[in-house]
Protein backbone atom coordinates (compact mmCIF):
# COMPACT_ATOMS: atom_id res chain seq x y z
CA UNK A 1 0.00 0.00 0.00
CA UNK A 2 2.94 2.43 0.68
CA UNK A 3 4.64 1.94 -2.45
CA UNK A 4 1.45 2.79 -4.77
CA UNK A 5 1.30 5.96 -2.37
CA UNK A 6 4.45 6.60 -3.00
CA UNK A 7 4.43 5.92 -7.05
CA UNK A 8 1.24 7.79 -6.90
CA UNK A 9 3.03 10.88 -5.61
CA UNK A 10 5.84 10.28 -7.56
CA UNK A 11 3.47 10.26 -10.79
CA UNK A 12 1.82 13.43 -9.32
CA UNK A 13 5.08 15.36 -8.54
CA UNK A 14 6.88 14.77 -12.27
CA UNK A 15 3.35 15.79 -13.68
CA UNK A 16 3.52 19.01 -11.76
CA UNK A 17 7.17 19.70 -12.89
CA UNK A 18 6.23 19.30 -16.52
CA UNK A 19 3.46 21.71 -16.08
CA UNK A 20 5.87 23.84 -14.47
CA UNK A 21 8.31 23.74 -17.17
CA UNK A 22 5.79 24.05 -19.69
CA UNK A 23 4.57 27.27 -17.95
CA UNK A 24 7.92 28.44 -17.80
CA UNK A 25 8.34 28.37 -21.51
CA UNK A 26 5.42 30.18 -21.98
CA UNK A 27 6.39 32.99 -19.68
CA UNK A 28 4.30 32.58 -16.50
CA UNK A 29 5.94 30.57 -13.80
CA UNK A 30 4.51 29.75 -10.52
CA UNK A 31 6.86 28.69 -7.96
CA UNK A 32 4.78 26.99 -5.64
CA UNK A 33 3.62 24.51 -8.98
CA UNK A 34 7.90 23.66 -8.54
CA UNK A 35 8.02 23.61 -5.00
CA UNK A 36 4.97 21.34 -4.79
CA UNK A 37 5.78 19.28 -7.83
CA UNK A 38 9.68 18.69 -5.88
CA UNK A 39 8.44 17.99 -2.67
CA UNK A 40 5.29 15.28 -3.78
CA UNK A 41 8.02 13.75 -5.99
CA UNK A 42 10.53 13.59 -3.05
CA UNK A 43 8.01 12.17 -0.34
CA UNK A 44 6.68 9.50 -3.11
CA UNK A 45 10.54 8.50 -3.05
CA UNK A 46 10.96 8.47 0.68
CA UNK A 47 7.80 6.49 0.83
CA UNK A 48 8.85 3.90 -2.15
CA UNK A 49 11.99 3.34 -0.40
CA UNK A 50 10.61 2.70 2.97
CA UNK A 51 8.13 0.45 1.54
CA UNK A 52 11.23 -1.58 -0.35
CA UNK A 53 12.86 -2.05 3.40
CA UNK A 54 9.99 -3.52 4.78
CA UNK A 55 9.78 -6.33 1.93
CA UNK A 56 13.42 -6.94 2.35
CA UNK A 57 13.23 -7.30 6.40
CA UNK A 58 13.13 -10.69 7.45
CA UNK A 59 10.29 -11.59 9.55
CA UNK A 60 10.12 -12.17 13.44
CA UNK A 61 7.51 -13.98 13.99
CA UNK A 62 8.78 -17.01 15.97
CA UNK A 63 12.23 -15.72 15.93
CA UNK A 64 12.33 -16.75 19.73
CA UNK A 65 11.55 -20.42 19.35
CA UNK A 66 13.98 -20.71 16.46
CA UNK A 67 16.85 -19.08 18.51
CA UNK A 68 15.71 -22.04 20.97
CA UNK A 69 15.91 -24.95 18.35
CA UNK A 70 19.28 -23.76 16.90
CA UNK A 71 17.18 -23.30 13.38
CA UNK A 72 18.63 -20.05 11.08
CA UNK A 73 17.64 -19.04 8.14
CA UNK A 74 20.50 -21.39 6.03
CA UNK A 75 19.11 -24.50 8.29
CA UNK A 76 15.46 -24.55 6.82
CA UNK A 77 16.84 -24.11 3.19
CA UNK A 78 18.47 -27.48 3.33
CA UNK A 79 15.25 -29.01 4.97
Amino acid sequence: MTARAGNALVLIGLIALVVFLVMLSGGETDVLLLVGGAAMSALGLLLRRRAARRERAEPARFRALRRILGRGTTAEEEE
